[in-house]
């Protein structure tokens, strides 16, 4: 009877525990669904929106925040001001070139577009064969086989303003025979690896583990350093910032490198409710082990950069959060 009478309080705790969890989730608000269209999978983006989806999601019913693959930066910006997503990953000089509309990026003006949040800096990597002399390569029209990313990518906006600061451009590498493919991080890192491309680019957080790991596998592998006029002059144009990436950031690297960088952005309109944008980065900037364990570079970013190098408005539901931590006035 003992044990009975025991079996029969477990049961009845357990039910009581399912019932609790069970008020506890319906107690939660709902929220319509919600796109996050970050970039490849293979990449950080994707897996660091999962995880801020993830902390978003246990405070509603229904996980209402869906993260989803996408080509890039320049494209996200289109997704979520047409509607199509109502959270995006990008870059500022996009955003304020999107918001006004009416030049060479985006014709159409995005009036709507808010700033949620700044995460960690990314950098652009050309990585080129070790004796490959890539300025007078490109000067002299010789063919090139490259690999960048695929058409709305930061990746492929990257290469082309590189390639004109040289003088030339993708159109010009294919008219002179030469082959350009677009592909996500993993088919260009796999085709480094068995020796497809003489130039391939990444724009990504350095120290990155999958650079490293590439350039590991082919060693006459070097990261480009871009030309310091060149790299100026894109960095005026786009407010971008030079990087120096020291002696022996990556193997096959006894110099440092002068390249290009900028901190990447989660972004949403005005049409997203405050509730929700005050979550988002409340999310961001309680979970940083969180986000560390989906990419490294979480380790020594600072969430009250979150607010630094938006570019564009700050959404108020975001500019509430920011407030309360004294982050902004």
């Amino acid at each position: 009877m003992k044990r009975r009478s025991f079996g029969m309080m477990v049961a009845t705790i357990a039910t009581a525990g399912c019932v609790a969890v069970q008020a506890h989730a319906q107690s939660l608000p709902r929220h319509p669904p919600i796109n996050f269209t970050t970039g490849s999978p293979t990449g950080t983006w994707f897996p660091v929106a999962a995880v801020v989806a993830e902390a978003v999601n246990a405070l509603y019913q229904g996980q209402p925040v869906s993260v989803t693959p996408s080509a890039g930066g320049v494209a996200n910006v289109l997704s979520v001001g047409s509607g199509n997503a109502q959270i995006g990953v990008s870059y500022a000089p996009f955003l304020r070139l999107a918001q006004q509309g009416d030049n060479e990026m985006y014709r159409q003006a995005f009036p709507k577009l808010r700033a949620l949040a700044s995460m960690v800096s990314n950098a652009l990597h050309i990585v080129v064969a070790h004796d490959m002399d890539f300025a007078a390569a490109v000067r002299a029209g010789r063919p090139l086989v490259m690999a960048t990313g695929p058409t709305g990518s930061t990746e492929l906006f990257m290469i082309q303003e590189v390639l004109t600061g040289y003088g030339s451009s993708i159109a010009a590498v294919r008219s002179a025979g030469g082959r350009v493919e677009l592909l996500n991080t993993a088919g260009r890192a796999d085709g480094w690896r068995n020796r497809q491309f003489e130039v391939v680019n990444f724009f990504i957080n350095p120290p990155a583990a999958d650079i490293i790991s590439l350039m590991s596998a082919r060693p006459d592998s070097r990261i480009l350093s871009i030309e310091h006029a060149i790299a100026s002059r894109i960095a005026e144009r786009w407010g971008m910032l030079e990087v120096r990436m020291p002696p022996g950031t990556y193997p096959n690297q006894p110099a440092e490198v002068v390249t290009l960088g900028m901190p990447y952005i989660y972004f949403t309109t005005t049409e997203l409710d405050d509730t929700m944008a005050y979550n988002i980065v409340k999310s961001i900037a309680e979970n940083q082990v969180r986000l560390a364990s989906a990419a490294s570079a979480f380790n020594a970013w600072k969430p009250q950069e979150m607010v630094k190098g938006l570019g564009i408005e700050i959404h108020p539901g975001a500019a509430r959060y920011y407030r309360e931590r004294g982050w902004i006035n």
